[in-house]
């Protein structure tokens, strides 16, 4: 007869004693070797009293196995994935749990399989996001470094931060701001050089020989006389400086290629001044209304010898008296910011001032010398010596208003353009004027002259003495004269 099986020999699978008690519990297999020794939970749950029954017999096991099938096939797999492991050279618990688990819990194990496949995927998405956003940025700061580069590589964009900081104060020369003269220089600056580079494509690399003699071979194609040519090229050098002082380009040699061109007389505009029988005779020229007051003003600059920024801005802070007594004028030269001491030479300059109470009307440069030129050509009906014609280069603006007026030039016998002594006249004129006729006086020395002037060089100074060769001439003779007398 055949000896059945032990009821603990049909399987490996137990329920833990603290168990017994519990509905239900969770099947656990020993694993009891030479070299392991550990007890792996197999997740499966049965009830306790039912599993008891069914250890207890081979009958009541079959009879289990028949009832559950499922739990029984698991069981099954796990202990050959048990066995497996145990053949392996090292014994790996994790591993062996991880392989238990995807017998026993296949959709568990599945959902988290999942869900760890989501949150990689989640991740590998964000930092595909975020390695996309510092892609982006670094486009972005390329590009912006490269609209940087390209900015500070050309000349244009620099040219128009460059006037517009002038304007606003934001670039000062020093500590002081631009003086609205300057600003305006450099306001037309800007309109030339645009027309030189309307494409906005030279760079500061690109300033060399060929560039220069470019700009100026436009300039002067473009009708502009040589003073003119020479006050932009002045401007252009002044730029160049700025931008390579504000670390913008590295052109060393730009700056040095820009020379001045030596101005003769037949170079530039007549520069006039008037006599002072012709100042006297402007003095007493009955005017009344607009005509009037830009008469006043353009005297007071005569009687001054100032700039048309200065004299057209006078107001009565700027009338004192010397503890001596003497009369002065005392301001500080918007374009130069030099303090001068005017001493007031001329009873006419009183009498005008106080004809405004010491508050001189002010009057638009443009709109003064256009009334100028005007009061002095009617003035010339009784003072023939406005009206000599004298030989001049024309500005632009006078090609301008021939070609409106389709007029040719009046001109000379040796094809110099010639014009009346009183279209020579502008606001400067009036400088130029009282500087002159100071000289003539023989009164005073060159320094004495130059402290009302404002000049620092007698070379500058001496620009302003408007003599002919033949006054000069003339001068010489007197002078000689005077000297054979006194001998």
């Amino acid at each position: 007869m055949t000896k059945s099986p032990s009821p603990k020999k049909l399987t490996p699978f137990h329920v833990r004693t603290k168990d017994l008690k519990k509905d239900t519990a969770t099947l656990f297999i020993r694993i009891h070797t030479r070299k392991v020794d550990v007890l792996v939970s197999t997740l499966l749950q049965v009830e306790v009293a039912d599993w008891q029954k069914a250890t207890a017999s081979p009958r009541a096991w079959l009879a289990h196995q028949k009832k559950n099938y499922q739990l029984h096939a698991k069981l099954t797999q796990i202990e050959g994935i048990v066995k497996a492991h145990l053949t392996k050279v090292n014994f790996d618990r994790e591993a062996l749990d991880m392989d238990v688990r995807f017998i026993s819990e296949p959709e568990k194990v599945e959902a988290e399989r999942r869900a760890m496949e989501e949150a990689a995927e989640a991740e590998r998405k964000a930092i595909a996001k975020r390695e996309a956003a510092k892609e982006k940025a670094r486009k972005k700061a390329e590009e912006k470094k490269r609209i940087e580069d390209e900015k500070n590589r050309l000349i244009w964009p620099f040219l128009v931060q460059f006037v517009d900081d002038i304007k606003s104060g934001a670039r000062k020369i020093g500590s002081d701001d631009y003086a609205p003269g300057t600003c305006k220089a450099w306001k037309s600056f800007i309109g030339v050089y645009e027309g030189f580079d309307p494409l906005h494509k030279f760079g500061w690399a690109d300033i060399d020989r060929a560039f220069v003699s470019r700009y100026i071979n436009y300039l002067q194609k473009h009708g502009y006389m040589a003073k003119v040519v020479n006050k932009h090229l002045t401007n252009l050098k002044a730029l160049i400086n700025a931008a390579f002082i504000d670390g913008v380009h590295d052109n060393q040699r730009a700056a040095a290629l820009i020379v001045k061109k030596k101005i003769e007389d037949r170079d530039k505009a007549v520069e006039i001044y008037l006599t002072e029988e012709e100042l006297l005779a402007l003095y007493e020229m009955p005017l009344t209304g607009k005509k009037e007051h830009i008469r006043d003003v353009f005297l007071i600059g005569c009687y001054t010898c100032q700039r048309v920024s200065d004299y057209n801005n006078l107001n009565a802070d700027n009338f004192e008296t010397t503890r001596k007594g003497t009369r002065i004028i005392r301001l500080v030269q918007q374009k130069t910011k030099t303090e001068v001491t005017i001493p007031i030479l001329n009873e006419n300059l009183i009498t005008i001032c106080e004809k405004y109470g010491y508050n001189i009307p002010k009057a638009n440069e443009q709109v003064l010398n256009r009334y100028i030129k005007d009061i002095l050509k009617d003035l010339s009906e009784q003072l023939p010596s406005l009206k000599e014609k004298v030989p001049t280069k024309l500005t632009m603006k006078q090609k301008e208003a021939l070609r409106k007026e389709k007029k040719e030039p009046e001109t000379d016998l040796n094809g110099n353009v010639i014009v009346p002594r009183y279209e020579c006249v502008t606001s400067h004129t009036a400088r130029r004027t009282g500087i002159t006729n100071m000289y003539l006086s023989h009164r005073y020395t060159i320094l004495q002259m130059m402290h009302v002037s404002g000049h620092k060089t007698q070379k500058t100074f001496m620009d302003y003495i408007k003599l002919s060769s033949e006054e000069i001439a003339d001068e010489i003779a007197a002078m000689s004269k005077k000297e054979n007398d006194m001998w």
